[in-house]
């Protein structure tokens, strides 16, 4: 074949996009569906160039003004311009894109823009005039910075840049201060800009894969922060995390830690990763507090020791040591009741041997509880040996280090004095009694005023008593779910600590009065009863409250004024008997039933 004809067979194949074929993308009809809905989907479609037609989408032509027909009886119905909706959703993905016009300015009312998997290397200034924009996708680009005018958009929640080759931050990030959810994973980032403590709204920071060596001071001003991801970086150091009290991942793997992070105080902690770094030991000082933990992963470290303080993480799930430099497993591992995956390989134990350890978790298990440690104070056999009546009371040895006093699934009728009365001099913060078939609770359990934690899931209760609010000042937590409840004491209304509070599967025909002087709370959970109305005059009152579920219950009427509690970030309604919300309308985000709700006020 001639070099001619290999020249015009190559052209066939990869033939340039032109201009006009991107403008085509944009037909009538897309144009008229783009105005009837507010969205416009041009994802996959080959762009090389954004079609101009776009950037005036919200407006109407010369053309279309001369054909316009004012016989609203005549007029089609895909054509009544004035139902139209000014473009509010616009999605670019997966295309070849390589630059974003200055007249993306003129998109005044976007609220969610994606722009990733494309070829841009930079972002017009202008992008900083969408003050309504609220999500902005820009993974998987070629971006280096972002314009100074980007951290002008003050509404921004969502922001996702993954994936690009963005190796600085200024302070001007702290300007962002209503993003929820951030990821700059897999960057050129070595070092955050202090600034990064402003952002106190942020839920979940993702860093992974960048160079970043150290994490600035302010960051544990990130008090919403629910997940933290720096995991494959060159961390070195970190500051104290244990302000970060709503945290509940923390991934840390492949770094170059020299010591195990300091999550004294990070009390919503269940997932903590550090397999990968240079760690020595296991601070026993360090697991205060972090009784919720239910996975520590440790892989490929330096450990030494398993410290006996492990017993602390009553929840602990998931305990993978292999690879380090143990010699001993302690007994008190055997005490951890909800172990389930315990990973030792790759150690040099001594006093467990090869074959055991082989066998896997299970087995290793319960050669440790046959095991009794002479040198301990409490021997795993004593403390799984059920007593006389079949009911296995805690230890004093074990709740002084869980801080825990739990007699779940007893199927007991009323509570040991005696274990009521080690619980008040262990100090424990977490009381669990459920799955019993407690039908009161003993005047006598008033004396731990330590709890933090009760759950009382269940239950035969018909009724709580009302020194639960008088003298359980530090209560954070509450769950009476699946009882026998129709009212709670008035009492409830002085715990000005409580966040939590689930009610649900009980018999309340209304919401306790009690709960609106609750000014603390955050989670209301009342799904599966009897409740017949919202009462949103109260429910204001409740300024923190970010959580409300009230499905399955005979609410016949939803007030568009509910729509005004804005600080509602989830809110479940479904399966009750109004006809309005429909069900297509609640199987949206909290923040559309939330508009939707308020424009049905009348004006």
């Amino acid at each position: 074949m001639s070099s001619i004809k290999k020249k015009a067979n190559h052209l066939a194949v990869f033939k340039r996009r032109t201009k006009d074929e991107d403008d085509d993308e944009l037909s009538r009809s897309v144009i008229l569906g783009a105005r009837k809905t507010g969205r416009l989907n041009l994802s996959s479609k080959g762009l090389s160039t954004v079609p101009d037609r776009i950037w005036s989408i919200n407006e109407l032509t010369e053309e279309e003004l001369r054909d316009l027909h004012f016989e609203l009886d005549y007029e089609p119905e895909e054509e009544r311009w004035w139902e139209q909706e000014p473009l509010k959703t616009l999605n670019l993905s997966f295309n070849s894109l390589t630059v974003i016009s200055e007249k993306i300015q003129f998109l005044t009312e976007l609220s969610t823009l994606e722009l990733h998997n494309n070829l841009l290397e930079a972002l017009p200034p202008e992008i900083g005039s969408l003050q309504k924009l609220k999500k902005i996708n820009l993974s998987d680009n070629k971006l280096q910075n972002l314009p100074r005018q980007f951290f002008m958009l003050d509404e921004l929640c969502e922001l996702y840049i993954k994936n690009n080759h963005i190796s600085t931050l200024g302070p001007e990030i702290g300007d962002l201060v209503m993003l929820i959810h951030m990821d700059l994973s897999c960057n050129s980032l070595s070092e955050l800009p202090i600034g990064m403590g402003y952002l106190v709204r942020l839920e979940t920071l993702n860093l992974c894969h960048n160079t970043i060596k150290e994490l600035p001071p302010d960051i544990t001003s990130m008090r919403s922060l629910k997940s933290l991801d720096v995991s494959f970086n060159q961390l070195e150091t970190l500051p104290p995390l244990g302000e970060l009290r709503k945290v509940e991942r923390i991934m840390f793997q492949s770094n170059n830690l020299q010591e195990f992070p300091d999550i004294s105080g990070c009390s919503a902690l269940t997932v903590l990763h550090l397999d990968n770094n240079n760690i020595p030991e296991i601070d026993p000082q360090r697991l205060e507090a972090v009784g919720h933990l239910k996975k520590l992963t440790l892989q490929s470290n330096k450990v030494e020791v398993i410290p006996e303080e492990i017993i602390k993480l009553i929840n602990l799930e998931v305990l993978d040591l292999s690879d380090n430099n143990l010699s001993l497993i302690p007994f008190c591992i055997g005490i951890l009741p909800n172990l389930k995956q315990f990973v030792i390989d790759g150690n040099n134990i001594k006093n467990i041997r090869g074959d055991i350890i082989r066998c896997g978790t299970s087995r290793i298990l319960t050669h440790i509880r046959q095991t009794v440690d002479n040198n301990a104070s409490i021997t795993t056999r004593e403390l799984l040996q059920p007593s006389a009546n079949n009911t296995i009371y805690p230890d004093k040895y074990v709740m002084k280090n869980t801080k825990l006093f739990s007699l779940t699934g007893q199927n007991i009728l009323e509570l040991p004095e005696e274990a009521l009365e080690n619980a008040v001099e262990a100090s424990v913060v977490t009381i669990d009694l459920s799955r019993n078939k407690l039908s009161e609770l003993p005047d006598k359990m008033s004396t731990i005023t330590t709890v933090v934690d009760l759950k009382l899931t269940s239950n035969h209760l018909t009724s709580l008593p009302e020194w639960i609010g008088k003298k359980y000042q530090c209560l954070q937590v509450l769950d009476i779910s699946k009882n026998h409840l129709q009212s709670l004491p008035s009492s409830i209304g002085c715990l000005k600590y409580l966040r939590d509070i689930d009610l649900s599967f009980n018999r309340f025909t209304e919401l306790p009065e009690a709960i609106y002087d609750v000014e603390s709370l955050e989670s209301l959970i009342a799904n599966d009863n009897l409740i017949v109305k919202i009462d949103v005059s109260l429910l204001e009152k409740l300024k923190r409250l970010a959580v409300l579920n009230l499905s399955n219950n005979n609410i016949s009427h939803v007030p568009p004024e509910l729509g005004n509690l804005k600080h509602l970030r989830n809110l479940l309604l479904s399966g009750n008997c109004f006809k309005y919300p429909r069900q297509a309308i609640l199987m949206k985000d909290t923040e559309e039933i939330l508009s939707y709700l308020r424009n049905l006020i009348p004006q």
